[in-house]
């Protein structure tokens, strides 16, 4: 009798110590998006300087993508063909202005992140077109060093910068 008694506190101890490892687990990725996305509310002139302070960062570089005159992105040369940088960049940096609710986001990601999944990097966006299409290599992008990777915008006012660093 004693051991069905044992079995059943380490069925319960068990159980339990999977609840809290889940609820630390989900503790630790609320403190993660809440450290790394930053949504407020902004007028039109607040977003265009902030944009504007990014572009700053990267005067007269063009950016690594475009998109044609059919909505479709691709990149703006040869990326293999960029020297390698000094300097390894440690964020990909996310930059969207969406004129119709007044919000300004600010998204980083971590490239150790970027690393944890894919080698691809996926983007999705509510805008024209679909970010992923970038088809974003980080090993690429660890190679070539902080760079402007992205400046879209839509006719509706909407835009996005994707950048390194």
């Amino acid at each position: 009798m004693a051991s069905k008694k044992t079995w059943i506190w380490v069925i319960v101890a068990g159980f339990g110590l999977v609840v809290f490892a889940m609820a630390a687990l989900a503790g630790l990725s609320l403190y993660f998006v809440t450290s790394h996305i930053s949504t407020a509310r902004s007028s039109d002139a607040e977003a265009l300087r902030a944009f504007d302070d990014i572009r700053a960062q990267f005067p007269d570089e063009r950016p690594l993508f475009e998109i044609d005159s059919r909505g479709n992105p691709h990149p703006t040369g040869d990326l293999g063909s960029l020297p390698r940088s000094d300097r390894r960049p440690e964020y990909l940096w996310i930059l969207v202005w969406s004129p119709d609710d007044g919000r300004l986001s600010k998204i980083s990601l971590p490239f150790w992140v970027l690393r944890l999944g894919r080698q691809n990097i996926d983007i999705k966006h509510d805008s024209g077109f679909d970010l992923d299409q970038l088809d974003l290599d980080v090993d690429q992008l660890e190679r070539v060093g902080p760079k402007l990777i992205f400046d879209f915008r839509t006719s509706d006012g909407e835009r996005v910068l994707i950048w390194t660093r």
